[in-house]
């Protein structure tokens, strides 16, 4: 994956095909259901980030960059996000708009989207998930090969990163992303401190918030940790952009 911190096996049982071609289905039907209810927001905002960070994918999966990726505003006040295999993103306007995003922020939320469709990770969890109750169910019916078979599958379902870990591990390659496409990645400790307060506030109107202090305190912790490396990669496509425009600039004046 070329992040550090987030080099490891992943556990699919699912095979990608049939689960792309759900996705997308899903994908589709949510459009046009939010297109009906008047839900949908078509955002250039949402639109000019994606397609900054969307350079960087190939260096987290190959082939990715050329994915038809998707991005869209939902109408919602929840603080939450969404990402679909083939990148496909719904982001709610509670989250970009209620939070007052900048550009930098919202590179981070969409680049940590990203990151969960080019590591798969839904259907690496319903491949965890499949692999589980097989297990349990030929373990009861004593279905000698199969049972073996998902009795394997499943012990290795423990070593898998799950809940906040894998969410830990977007973060990671969200930051590595963003710095390569030229934002800042300091902005990921300010967005999550937003996020964290707003929840919070919530919590008198009975909202149950969608991530504990304790996993915030462990995310934010995470983040810092690998902050000063992913600052380098930022300083550098600074420069290079730098040393791009001069190049451009200088050709326009020789011709």
């Amino acid at each position: 994956m070329g992040t550090a911190a987030a080099e490891r096996k992943q556990f699919m049982m699912i095979p990608e095909k049939m689960w792309n071609a759900q996705s997308e289905r899903s994908y589709k039907r949510f459009v046009n259901q939010a297109k009906d209810k008047q839900v949908l927001v078509i955002d250039n905002k949402l639109n000019n980030v994606l397609e900054n960070l969307r350079s960087e994918a190939d260096v987290f999966r190959t082939g990715s960059k050329n994915w038809n990726w998707e991005i869209k505003g939902n109408l919602n006040g929840e603080l939450n996000a969404h990402a679909l295999p083939g990148g496909k993103i719904i982001v709610n306007t509670g989250l970009y708009w209620g939070l007052k995003l900048n550009p930098d922020e919202l590179a981070f939320v969409i680049a940590h989207e990203m990151a969960h469709s080019l590591r798969d990770h839904n259907r690496e969890k319903a491949s965890i998930l499949l692999a589980s109750n097989v297990a349990l169910l030929t373990a009861t019916a004593g279905v000698g090969g199969l049972a073996s078979a998902a009795a394997s599958a499943a012990s290795q379902t423990a070593m898998l990163p799950q809940g906040w870990n894998i969410e830990v591990e977007a973060d990671l390659i969200g930051l590595d992303i963003m710095a390569r496409a030229g934002y800042n990645p300091e902005a990921a400790i300010v967005f999550w401190n937003k996020f964290q307060a707003e929840s919070n506030r919530r919590k008198a109107f009975d909202v149950k918030p969608l991530m504990s202090d304790d996993v915030f305190a462990k995310r934010m912790a995470n983040i810092e940790k690998h902050l000063p490396m992913m600052q380098q990669k930022y300083e550098q496509a600074l420069a290079n952009k730098v040393t791009a425009d001069l190049y451009t600039t200088q050709n326009i004046v020789k011709n």
